[in-house]
């Protein structure tokens, strides 16, 4: 039997499918400020900071998360168009259902007590699966000109069929 395990891969981060802005608009300033106030330097919580990193945590595992049933039909991690300003831009359904899929990772084990946090993961996960199956699809981001024609779409989105999967950019 072997002393040490071998090295995990460490795995280049990539982007989660939205931002602290997305779980803002999504939730409201209250509802996160209840799950992920900002800790002072004495463990006490900061009058009205948020924990952006513990947010973003939430929204990378959440967004991994999607990969993991993504990946059967598309190359993850997804590639964001460009908004306005240059800010990412993700496909909807999959940031709001991503946004709820952090937030029942941010409750922790309070989540099976609140049955819309419950029913919106539920939700989530049975959107990806259902993708996954092909029933569903991701469709291009808003005002993207998808559906134009084949390939580059204005806004420098393209749709891409390749064989089996899928690449969304």
């Amino acid at each position: 039997m072997p002393d040490a395990l071998p090295p995990v891969a460490v795995l280049p981060e990539s982007p989660p499918y939205g931002g602290v802005a997305t779980l803002l608009a999504h939730f409201g300033r209250d509802e996160l400020m209840q799950l992920a106030p900002a800790q002072g330097e004495e463990g006490a919580e900061q009058e009205d900071e948020l924990d952006e990193a513990l947010l973003l945590r939430a929204l990378r595992r959440a967004s991994r998360e999607a990969d993991s049933y993504l990946a059967t039909r598309y190359k993850v991690p997804l590639t964001p168009a460009t908004g306005e300003g240059g800010a990412p831009l993700w496909p909807e359904p999959l940031t709001g259902f991503v946004a709820d899929m952090a937030h029942y990772h941010l409750c922790g084990g309070n989540a099976r007590d609140d049955e819309g946090i419950m029913r919106r993961y539920q939700e989530a996960l049975d959107w990806l699966k259902a993708v996954a199956r092909g029933l569903a699809d991701l469709p291009p981001p808003p005002d993207s000109g998808a559906g134009e024609d084949e390939g580059e779409t204005t806004g420098g989105v393209a749709f891409v069929r390749c064989g089996r999967q899928n690449e969304w950019r």
